[in-house]
């Protein structure tokens, strides 16, 4: 059966495409982020804590106050975890539009100090213009990344943008 062309909207097919499309890459860039590969890992605490929304994420949760990762924690004082535990606190179910920011950000408190270590760059410099191509059928879209400021004072707070 033809379809007919004066009952159809094609930019609105486009715009739930492209929010579909956008949906499922914000899911993409969560469940890449916590894993070994892309995060840290000590106790799993930081690779289990990132989390997508609307707002930008604060880093405020501490270690010693989640189980299993607590018990993790202070048995790594002694000598480091041998089985650390990745297990993502904070699920994506939130529907996203793309025409408005969304922040991923990890909740660990020591965050910053983790991200020295550069395994979260890596992964926004290389493997994320692949999974947005990929991934966005339509439309180009615009990663803005910043720097927070780590333990050393070095750390700029700019913000540079990346187009893909």
């Amino acid at each position: 059966m033809a379809k007919d062309f004066l009952k159809e909207d094609p930019i609105k097919d486009l715009d739930k495409q492209l929010n579909a499309d956008f949906n499922k890459l914000v899911r993409k860039i969560h469940r890449s982020l916590s894993t070994k590969k892309r995060s840290p890992v000590y106790t799993g605490f930081f690779a289990s804590s990132w989390k997508a929304q609307t707002m930008g994420v604060k880093a405020k949760d501490d270690v010693y106050k989640f189980k299993p990762w607590a018990q993790l924690a202070i048995e790594g004082k002694k000598r480091p975890p041998v089985a650390p535990k990745i297990q993502p606190r904070f699920k994506v179910d939130k529907t996203f539009n793309y025409k408005r920011p969304v922040f991923i950000g990890n909740r660990a408190k020591y965050a910053a100090y983790a991200l020295e270590r550069g395994k979260v760059q890596y992964f926004i410099q290389g493997e994320l213009g692949k999974l947005i191509k990929e991934t966005m059928r339509e439309g180009k879209l615009f990663i803005a990344s910043r720097q927070t400021r780590g333990l050393s004072d070095e750390g700029t707070g700019g913000q540079a943008y990346t187009e893909f």
